[in-house]
Order: C-alpha cells, then sequence, then structure tokens
C-alpha cells in the first residue's frame, strides 16, 4: 500500500524514534502550507512510500516489505531477539535499516523497534524479529528467500507460530542450569522448536494425550507454572502445517495443540528466547516441539464395566420380553453411572430409550446412548448422573410394547409413598411414581426399598405367591411385613426368587409383581 502525502494538506506521518534507537531524535520538518493550487502539474500529490509497506501475495498473504516493494525476512535463530546473521551472510542477507521509519496504515509502531548489531550497525525487528532482505530478490514482489536453508521465513505480521533454532538450557526444580541436546540429554547442540509470535518457547507435556491435557488443575491453580497457550491460530510459517495445529477445550477455556500435543509456556521462563522449562524439574518431562515430534498418543479407551446385560426378545406387536423375568414389559432399574447393554433381537421393532413414553422416533434420550433405536444388535447405555428419575421403553411403531425404566442413584435407599384407591388398588407415588395403579417393579437383588404404607384396613405383604390372605409370606429381608401404616423395608436376599408380589391381605385386586434381578 502507498501513503499520499499532500504537500499543502497533510504532514508527513513519521514514526520517530530515540537516538538508542539509532534513528535520532529529531523530528522530520513539516513542509510549509502552500496557497492553493491552480491546476497546474506543480499542484500535483506528492506520492511518499513508507519504509515498511504491507503487500499480498497469493501464495503467502499479507507480508512486509521494505519501501520499494522488496520482500522482508526473519532469521530463525534470532528469537531472542539479536541478530544471529553477521560477517558474509549479511552479503545475501542484508540487515533492514531504513533512516526513517514509516509504517504503511494497519501496522503498528509499537510491534517496531531496533537492536545495535554487534557490528555497531542498526537493525529494524518487528515484534522483536529483526528484520532482513534477500540479494536473490530481485525484482519487487519476489519471495524467493522463504524457506532458505530451514532458516529464513518470510516476514509477516499475522504468525499466531514461530519456529527458532537455539541451543536448550535447561533449568531444573534446584535451578541448576545444563545445556542440553535435542534427546534432552546433556550436551551442545542447537535445536529447532517452535515459539509464540514473540519468541517465547512452546513446550508439551510428557504424561498428555492426544487433545487431552492432564495436567491442568479444574481450577486453574497450577497454571502460572505452566499456563496453557490459548491464542487462536491465524498463520504459521511455510515450513510448519497448519493442519497439524488444532483448538481443545480445558474447562471452559481454550488451549492450542500441535500434532495433538497441547501448547503450554513456561512460567520460569524469564526473557523471550528461553527455553529452562525443557529441564524442569527434571530434563524430558516438559519436551520442546518441532517436525521430528511424534504425533501425541491417543487417550487409553477403558471399556465401560458393564453392569448387566438384557437380552431383549418380542412377542409378535404385544410386547417386549426381558431374559431375567417372565413377565411382558417389565420395569426396569437402572443406576446413574452404571453401564447396560440391551441385545436386541426384535426384527422390525426398534427398541428406543425415551423421555416420553410414546411411540415415534421424538423424544429419544441418547444422552449416553449407542445405537439407540437398534431392532437387532447392542444397544449400550451408561445412565448419565443427571438423568431423570423415570425414562421409558418403546417400540418405534406399536404403543403396546413399552415400559418404566426407573433412575437410581447407587447408595440411595428407594423409598415409594404407598397409598389405595378404597378396596380398588394400591397407589404409588414418588422415584418417578405419581399415584401409579399397582405398577409392576424390578427390585434389585442386595438393594434396600422402603415402603411408606398409609393403607388402613389394607395390610401390605410382600409375598411369593399372588394371593390374598397371610399365607405365603416373603419375610426373609423384610421387616414390618404386613403393615397397614409405617414403614416396611425390604433388602433384597442374594437368593431371592426372580418374581415376587405385593397383596392386600383381604382384597385380590391390589396387587402386583417384582421382578427380581442382579
Amino acid at each position: 500500500m502507498k501513503k499520499v502525502f499532500l504537500l499543502a494538506m497533510i504532514t508527513l506521518f513519521v514514526v520517530s524514534c530515540s537516538s538508542d534507537d539509532g534513528y535520532g531524535n529529531d523530528p522530520v520538518p513539516v513542509p510549509e502550507q502552500e496557497p492553493e493550487g491552480d491546476g497546474t502539474p506543480d499542484d500535483d500529490p506528492v506520492v511518499v512510500e513508507n519504509s515498511v509497506r504491507l503487500a499480498v501475495d497469493n501464495t503467502f498473504g499479507t507480508v512486509l516489505t521494505n519501501e520499494e516493494g522488496f520482500t522482508l525476512y526473519f532469521f530463525v535463530p534470532d528469537s531472542k531477539g539479536d541478530s544471529n546473521c553477521v560477517d558474509g551472510c549479511l552479503t545475501t542477507w542484508p540487515a533492514f535499516n531504513p533512516s526513517e521509519l514509516t509504517l504503511d496504515e494497519g501496522l503498528s509502531a509499537t510491534d517496531f523497534s531496533a537492536i545495535t548489531r554487534t557490528d555497531g550497525a542498526e537493525q529494524v525487528t518487528f515484534k522483536g524479529w529483526p528484520l532482513y532482505l534477500f540479494s536473490n530478490d530481485t525484482a519487487a514482489g519476489e519471495i524467493n528467500g522463504d524457506g532458505a536453508g530451514g532458516v529464513w521465513l518470510v516476514a509477516k505480521p499475522d504468525y499466531s507460530i514461530m519456529l527458532t533454532r537455539a541451543q536448550l538450557v535447561g533449568r531444573n526444580s534446584d535451578g541448576d542450569e545444563t545445556n542440553l541436546n535435542s534427546s534432552f540429554e546433556a550436551g551442545d547442540e542447537e535445536t529447532f522448536y517452535i515459539t509464540d509470535a514473540d519468541g517465547n518457547t512452546l513446550y508439551s507435556f510428557i504424561n498428555d494425550e492426544s487433545g487431552t491435557n492432564n495436567y491442568t488443575n479444574e481450577d486453574f491453580s497450577n497454571n502460572g507454572v505452566w499456563p496453557i497457550f490459548n491464542t487462536e491460530l491465524q498463520n504459521v510459517p511455510s515450513i510448519l502445517s497448519a493442519d497439524d495445529f488444532a483448538m481443545i477445550t480445558v474447562f471452559g477455556e481454550t488451549q492450542l495443540t500441535y500434532k495433538g500435543w497441547p501448547l503450554y509456556t513456561f512460567g520460569g521462563d524469564e526473557n523471550r528466547g528461553d527455553n529452562f522449562g525443557v529441564g524442569f524439574p527434571v530434563a524430558g518431562v516438559w519436551p520442546i516441539l518441532n517436525l521430528d515430534t511424534e504425533i501425541a498418543p491417543q487417550p487409553e479407551v477403558v471399556a465401560p464395566v458393564v453392569s448387566k446385560t438384557f437380552a431383549v426378545s418380542n412377542v409378535g406387536a404385544s410386547a417386549y420380553l426381558f431374559d431375567f423375568t417372565s413377565l411382558e414389559n417389565p420395569e426396569l432399574e437402572l443406576t446413574r453411572g452404571n453401564t447396560y447393554e440391551f441385545t436386541v433381537d426384535t426384527p422390525g421393532h426398534p427398541f428406543i430409550i425415551k423421555s416420553v413414553q410414546s411411540t415415534g422416533t421424538a423424544n429419544t434420550f441418547d444422552d449416553g446412548v449407542t445405537n439407540n433405536g437398534a431392532s437387532t444388535g447392542t444397544i449400550t447405555f451408561t445412565v448419565p448422573s443427571d438423568a431423570p428419575d423415570v425414562l421409558f421403553y418403546n417400540c418405534e411403531f406399536h404403543g403396546s410394547m413399552t415400559g418404566r425404566i426407573r433412575i437410581v442413584d447407587a447408595s440411595e435407599t428407594t423409598s415409594f409413598d404407598v397409598g389405595n384407591n378404597g378396596a380398588t388398588s394400591y397407589t404409588f407415588s414418588g422415584e418417578g411414581f405419581s399415584n401409579d395403579e399397582n405398577p409392576n417393579f424390578n427390585l434389585r437383588r442386595g438393594r434396600t426399598y422402603q415402603f411408606v404404607v398409609n393403607t388402613p384396613v389394607h395390610p401390605f405383604i410382600i409375598k411369593s405367591v399372588q394371593s390374598t390372605g397371610t399365607a405365603n409370606a416373603f419375610d426373609d429381608g423384610v421387616t414390618n411385613n404386613g403393615a397397614s401404616t409405617g414403614t416396611i423395608s425390604f433388602t433384597v436376599p442374594a437368593d431371592a426368587p426372580d418374581t415376587l408380589f405385593y397383596n392386600c391381605e383381604f382384597h385380590g385386586s391390589m396387587t402386583g409383581t417384582f421382578t427380581i434381578s442382579d
């Protein structure tokens, strides 16, 4: 881009640097205002090119150039902000040092500074990276130097990631510093590794897995030591591949990854270019990353322990059958956090776990469910911790093929309030029930259930035979059996039969079935 200066109208934009930067501290004088022109050629605008310009290249996008349009470059070893291109290197890669620093719109003066090189000359830097030209760029707009020797990068204003080559100097937990090689053993070697745009070293954690941060605490209490690197990825040097980077979410915060490894900076790095973290607390725990970095291992997939497998078949289009009971469409009791399998063999009758008892495919409950709606195969259900107290299973097509799934907590004693509808039926409330009449229950061996009974003159008896009277009462694990008011407690024995019943002592219509399962 060009900045057009009308000598009669506009003040020349100049970024003046202190004498420490090598530019002097005298401002460029503003030309005196001249009278309005009369249209003669002397009144034409004077075009002044800024000393740092922005250009757009079809391959590299936006790049930095000098005032004549020649491309500017970064040198990979310069991450500490000093120039490492010296002696004969400068013949091919001249240091960029304009007499005045003026900038195209879109560039910020705060990103530019200057250094004094070891040869005493001045050199302009961008975001701390010294800038160079390339002698083999023979025409404005050419970019022949990017990637040269693996150490020269076209200067762009929007890198999110940079690459450097430097000696690794690890600092252990005792504060001792040791030169390390690329294998993180003691030795002298210049190693390539990635940094942020400002030259700060990026690290991985040896115990992390692909896309998985295993270091950061949920409250970020250890983030000061190893801050997660959460910049938004814009551009990376052409030596790297943007496809190797991705973003993950860690307790609500974003974190950039490279080859699956979550990226961190080190709180103990005091200046740009420091890489002390490779030695902390001992060498190799927090490696740097580069092209040779292996892809992060995939998290180990631990198959959930299946608490119970139900074999599901069907009676035509009228009901589902389960292997643990002969009762059609039995209630199921499942525990939050546990995993269950349904081995379904019901061709033409898709088995759907739902939040509403209905046919069709609406209101499916898919949280923790795989293969929901299968008519043959295995449906797996890991019950979420926030699952509702009651779900349902339903055939997609037939309303009679349905049952209730009651969800309980592992350590909770399940308690029901028992009332009555005259001498017709018992009613149950609580645990997903609301005055349900004579429902059937699934009770599980080893769990405790309470029935808070308020049914005067209708004694509630747990029995092994579905009948009135007091014969065949099942008292194993039961306290207060046959009460009409008060609490009956039932801890289901390990050897309980597969089917029990509840009955009123006097009225045969007040009854229901307990299916017993493990």
